[in-house]
């Protein structure tokens, strides 16, 4: 009978980069987000939303398959690479519960962006105009929460990443630093968890 794989650097560094790698894809969707206060006619706004929508539907999409496909797969040991995988699957999952609440508030601001088309295709009043300022704010807070979110997902994946490559090589810290990301305003820095200086972003 072959005894089972034993872990090491190189086996955490395959798992971790996969964490890495879905990071990096939120880490995008943020990015692609409308900024708050964006000069963006609304329609320009609506593809760039529905583009980001797509987006971080297929991800938490995916974690759901990998979550099913993980669950399915017969155990033939107790080995440790199959520990390894069963960690990476438990910690990428995390990602889903701040991904759930982006896609919510991006619903939000779909829900936003229909009231504006409809105030903007009624006549022009001075009413109107502080409807249509205050409907915009609106907006600009849901796509913040939305990035809060998506940002602080991503950078809680980069952590976890760096987690499995110190549990494979047994040290006490990770040998891969979290590359350099954008932040948006102070109000939409994520709240849980916080985002660490060096997995800040700034927009583009």
């Amino acid at each position: 009978m072959t005894p089972p794989e034993l872990p090491g650097p190189l086996t955490g560094l395959d798992q971790a980069a996969h964490l890495h790698s879905l990071a990096e894809r939120i880490h995008h969707a943020a990015d692609d987000l409308p900024a708050p206060e964006s000069a963006h006619s609304l329609a320009s706004i609506s593809e760039e939303v529905e583009d980001q929508v797509r987006v971080v539907a297929s991800i938490f999409s995916s974690l759901a398959h990998e979550a099913a496909v993980h669950g399915r797969a017969p155990k033939r040991h107790r080995g440790a690479p199959d520990a390894l995988v069963h960690h990476k699957v438990v910690l990428m999952t995390r990602a889903a519960d701040p991904l759930g609440w982006a896609l919510a508030k991006l619903g939000e601001a779909v829900v936003q962006i229909g009231r504006l088309h409809e105030m903007s295709a009624g006549p022009r009043t001075p009413e109107r105009t502080k409807a249509l300022s205050r409907a915009r704010a609106d907006l600009d807070e849901r796509l913040q929460s939305a990035h809060r979110h998506l940002t602080g997902a991503a950078s809680t994946l980069h952590r976890n990443a760096d987690l499995l490559v110190a549990a494979a090589s047994g040290t006490g810290r990770a040998g891969l630093p979290s590359p350099v990301h954008r932040t948006w305003p102070p109000d939409a820095a994520p709240v849980s968890p916080p985002v660490s200086p060096n997995s800040s972003r700034t927009l583009r």
